[in-house]
């Protein structure tokens, strides 16, 4: 029997991503809460696979809403950010730190940017509580390990921090005209320390952004386009 299309589909790009989630969907990570249908699935790591895997899940499923989880690292800056802060992402960005330094450029017809969904990022910041920060969010082919390459970034972009799924599946969403935000947990600064940062605070950082939506999901699931509720 053919699936039901989900109210909400959540993304991520590995299963590490969705720990946070299965105590409210079981290992199957799909069920209803608070009446909205809500499936998780993974699309891959990295710009080279996830927005084809993100594509993928929207053409067998046909959400109609997107929420990406995962993680980020910031980049060096003014900014009052430290690990398992939470970003949701105003603006994604596709960023190649050649293009930054006048070494290479993006075609004129090709699209770098897009806005994420405004009333789901919205409901979704305010559901992340006081660490919680709207962000314009750098999407690399690659992790940044260089540090001047990273303290260069913010003054050069304004961008906020880095992720590597980020801008593909907001693509592919926007391809298929469905609404998308995200939540993005704070694991490290970008530059020479960020792996070590990274393993250190993955799985918090995963469990706080699962808890960021699910906490918006009980408080009502603001900004969520409207649509019959399911209440099975």
């Amino acid at each position: 029997m053919p699936q039901s299309p989900p109210d909400v589909l959540v993304l991520a790009a590995h299963p590490p991503e969705f720990v946070g989630l299965r105590a409210h969907l079981g290992d199957s990570l799909s069920g209803s809460l608070r009446g909205l249908s809500v499936i998780a699935k993974t699309i891959g790591v990295g710009m080279a696979v996830s927005g084809a895997g993100t594509a993928n899940r929207l053409m067998q499923l046909s959400p109609r809403a997107v929420i990406l989880l995962g993680s980020c690292g910031i980049y060096p800056s003014p900014g009052d950010y430290r690990p398992l802060d939470m970003v949701v992402p105003r603006s994604c960005h596709l960023f190649d730190p050649s293009v930054a330094a006048g070494k290479a450029e993006f075609p004129d017809p090709m699209q770098t940017a897009l806005d994420t969904h405004p009333a789901l990022s919205a409901g979704l910041l305010a559901a992340a509580g006081p660490r919680s920060h709207g962000a314009r969010v750098a999407t690399t082919l690659a992790i940044t390990t260089d540090d001047t390459v990273a303290r260069a970034v913010h003054p050069a972009t304004g961008f906020d921090a880095e992720n590597l799924e980020l801008f593909p599946v907001a693509v592919a969403c926007k391809a298929a005209d469905i609404p998308f935000a995200a939540v993005l947990g704070v694991t490290n600064m970008v530059g020479s320390t960020g792996r070590v940062d990274w393993r250190q605070f993955q799985r918090d950082a995963a469990v706080g952004s699962a808890e960021v939506f699910l906490n918006w999901v009980f408080s009502g699931a603001s900004g969520l386009p409207s649509g019959p509720l399911r209440t099975s």
